[in-house]
């Protein structure tokens, strides 16, 4: 099977996930965290409080932008594993609702 340049192996994934986890903790607890404090910054901009999955498409953004001022597969790295937390945050909220 051939694999983009671009594509991550699962296992390259999980350990970029144990790796940002003993720096930084939780995603899940930290995009929640985080939500909340993008939701404090832009309180008189918005009408409702932002969720976890989408704090992580922030995240995503900024990975994204900032791929575009230069190549930095930590960037593309990065961008792909929050797809990854934004994808189980997303779904998560949604199974709460069923």
């Amino acid at each position: 099977m051939n694999k983009k340049i671009t594509e991550i192996d699962p296992e390259i994934k999980k350990k970029i996930i144990q790796d940002r986890e003993k720096d930084y903790g939780d995603y899940q607890y930290n995009f929640t965290v985080l939500a909340e404090m993008f939701t404090l910054v832009l309180a008189d901009n918005l009408k409702k409080k932002i969720k976890p999955h989408q704090a992580a498409h922030l995240m995503m953004a900024l990975k994204l932008f900032r791929s575009t001022r230069g190549y930095k597969a930590d960037n593309y790295h990065d961008l792909s594993v929050y797809n990854d937390m934004a994808f189980a945050l997303h779904k998560k909220d949604i199974d709460k609702k069923v």
